[in-house]
């Protein structure tokens, strides 16, 4: 063990892998059929005629593919992105489609949900803002501070992106069957889309009102759901809602309006079982155990098994029932950001996926001595400037985590302290939205706004599926899927020489740095560069935190 921050907690494997084995073999048990889909949205159109409401219904599975797309006749065609920034800065006051809107909903309450936390988008509004809890002054970032940029349509790495990736508008619900998370249904109907402001003034969203009518049948046990889950001893949102009305449902083929996206049963799964380490889960069909432009593929495996078993024994941060282990998606990327393998726990979160891997290249991004030159060229000169102004050269000296970017990416700096300026790789507070962050935003931006058609399409080895291969996200080939700037990602050196980064993300950002640590510690970074080594403005800024007491 080269470093003693990398624990020398020995490896092991708890037998509770049994138990991760038997819940992924119900969980490809059960999925959304085609009769599913029609019911789900038939619930909704009833229940939004019933309230005289007008709206778009989207279903997806529980990895982000579009079972279907229903417009109610009368329904704004359109939906305006609009928080609290100003309008025309970044995303605020765009107009986007209504069916964006929707399938980003569901596919986020579906891809945050698994059989030990059931979340809402609501859920994921409170997670995402400048303070945590949002509205309370002089408390850090929300822990998931940037997910909302994850997930895009134009990601390598994503299953089935989100059109406007991941959604804290309120009208997104998980769907389970017989206790297993199986997808998300997302309800737009209101003309604006945002995030909750207040989180305590019980507003009563027509939108999640028809969208928890849909799920009835679907429902999520009641002991996962997010208000069940405490953060920090903060307790998450789940809904507004209640008791959403009870109608009769109108048959599918007598519902007003039309498909405007096929509706289909949930497609053969991404991921296949794998063992690493003795540890049960899967691996990504696209994804095998590569080489890199520094590490051979023993080598990653190696890593990844490290962090597999690590996380198997680590408590979990926002599961039930409490004393389950964490459940995480581990990455690991070459210096060009080539992803090298990805090891997802049995029932670990699916967005976990593609910000696994964006940690991962954004901790390698920063650590090359080319980051600040590669950032000038692609036209974020702006950015480099202020880092340099903050004695931040951009130019290898430092390993930065994923913490120590987003701590550099927060409107407020020190982080979440109130009337100071922003991190140089922030917009200021004045202009400041969930869709407006700065460089996160401004990297993906014309990706995620004028998305373009895919170039070519490629072959999986799952029988014939044709896969598309999308379009990058950003114009820097080693971050194609955009950044990340919430914890869990390292990068990864030979001695002194950089050869790539681990990513984890699923179960808590403190247990996502402990896992990355466990994964990189014989390819840990020399010491004099940690990120902790070096101030910003006279801060200190961080490199990795564990959570308390973390191991089971």
């Amino acid at each position: 063990m080269k470093n003693k921050l990398f624990w020398t907690v020995g490896l092991r494997v708890l037998g509770g892998f049994m138990v991760l084995l038997a819940v992924g073999l119900s969980a490809r048990a059960q999925t959304l059929t085609l009769a599913d889909v029609q019911t789900v949205i038939a619930q909704a159109v009833s229940t939004a005629v019933s309230l005289n409401q007008k709206v778009t219904v989207s279903v997806t599975d529980k990895e982000g593919h579009l079972l279907g797309t229903f417009v109610m006749t009368g329904a704004p065609p359109m939906t305006l992105i609009r928080s609290v920034g100003t309008a025309g800065q970044g995303l605020e006051n765009l107009l986007v489609a209504s069916p964006a809107a929707s399938h980003s909903k569901a596919g986020t309450a579906g891809l945050f949900s698994t059989g030990g936390n059931a979340f809402t988008t609501r859920t994921a509004s409170f997670i995402i803002q400048e303070h945590f809890p949002p509205g309370i002054d002089n408390r850090p970032g929300g822990p998931l501070y940037g997910v909302q940029f994850s997930t895009l349509a134009c990601s390598d790495v994503a299953i089935a992106g989100l059109p406007l990736g991941l959604s804290g508008d309120p009208g997104g619900i998980p769907l389970y069957k017989n206790g297993v998370a199986v997808g998300g249904v997302g309800i737009e109907g209101d003309g604006l889309y945002t995030i909750d402001r207040d989180p305590i003034d019980n507003d009563q969203s027509a939108e999640e009102i028809i969208a928890f009518a849909a799920a009835r049948g679907f429902e999520s046990p009641a002991l996962i759901r997010a208000d069940n889950i405490l953060v920090e001893g903060i307790r998450l949102p789940w809904a507004n809602v209640t008791n959403p009305p009870v109608v009769p449902t109108t048959p599918f083929g007598s519902l007003p309006g039309a498909v405007t996206s096929p509706v289909i049963a949930t497609p053969v799964s991404d991921f296949v079982p794998t063992t690493l380490n003795g540890v049960s889960g899967q691996s990504s069909v696209r994804f095998p155990t590569v080489a890199g432009s520094n590490l051979t593929a023993a080598e990653v495996n190696q890593i990844l098994g490290a962090a597999a078993g690590y996380a198997n024994m680590t408590r979990a941060g926002i599961r039930q029932p409490l004393g389950s282990n964490a459940r995480v998606t581990v990455a690991v990327v070459d210096t060009n950001g080539n992803v090298l393998g990805i090891f997802r726990q049995l029932d670990a979160p699916v967005f976990g996926l593609d910000v696994s891997v964006q940690k991962a290249r954004t901790s390698n991004f920063f650590a090359r001595t080319d980051a600040g030159s590669k950032l000038t060229t692609a036209g974020f000169g702006s950015y480099v400037t202020r880092a340099n102004a903050d004695g931040l050269s951009l130019t290898g000296n430092i390993a930065f985590s994923d913490r120590s970017i987003g701590y550099l990416h927060r409107p407020l700096f020190p982080d979440g302290i109130n009337f100071t300026q922003e991190g140089p790789f922030s917009t200021s507070l004045t202009n400041w939205s969930p869709f407006n962050d700065g460089l996160q935003l401004d990297l993906i931006r014309t990706a995620l706004t004028t998305p373009c058609a895919p170039r070519i399409k490629g072959r999986s080895p799952r029988g014939g599926v044709s896969i598309p291969v999308a379009c990058p996200c950003s114009a820097i080939p080693e971050v194609r899927n955009g950044i990340q700037i919430f914890a869990g990602g390292i990068p990864l050196y030979r001695g002194n020489v950089l050869v790539g980064a681990i990513g984890v993300s699923g179960d808590g950002i403190d247990q996502d740095d402990l896992i990355a640590a466990g994964g990189a510690n014989n390819f840990a970074p020399p010491q004099g560069m940690w990120s902790d080594k070096f101030f910003v403005r006279g801060v200190r800024l961080p490199f990795l935190k564990f959570p308390a007491r973390p191991f089971l």
